[in-house]
């Protein structure tokens, strides 16, 4: 009998990909994340940033921290090209608005090779 689960995975490409985000050191990265995930297309985003990297946060006088997730979606006809989309619609606003989309939020960084069907 075939799965429903079965079913979806072959009708839709799902990705996911490792990513680097780099974010004020006064923002809740919580909300970052919530911010990425409101993003058209992504499914799921799993922050796995390591302790050693969160201990160096802590130690940072730069107001910035680094942590890294991983972020599934559902991905068009070139998955590479939806990262570009991706990155592009976390980091600018609409309409001009001087302020980013995802408040917090100052770079994205992602590893395209690890870029994989799920």
């Amino acid at each position: 009998m075939i799965k429903l689960k079965d079913i979806l995975n072959e009708a839709l490409n799902i990705y996911s990909v490792d990513v680097v985000i780099v974010s004020d050191k006064e923002a809740n990265i919580t909300d970052v994340f919530d911010g990425i995930r409101a993003i058209r297309r992504v499914t799921i985003v799993n922050p796995n940033t390591p302790e050693d990297r969160e201990e160096k946060n802590r130690q940072r006088t730069d107001g910035k921290e680094v942590h890294t997730a991983t972020i599934k979606f559902v991905a068009g006809q070139d998955p590479k090209q939806d990262l570009e989309f991706f990155k592009t619609t976390m980091l600018q606003s609409d309409k001009g608005d001087p302020n980013k989309r995802i408040p917090g939020l100052r770079h994205v960084v992602f590893k395209p090779e690890s870029l994989n069907k799920v």
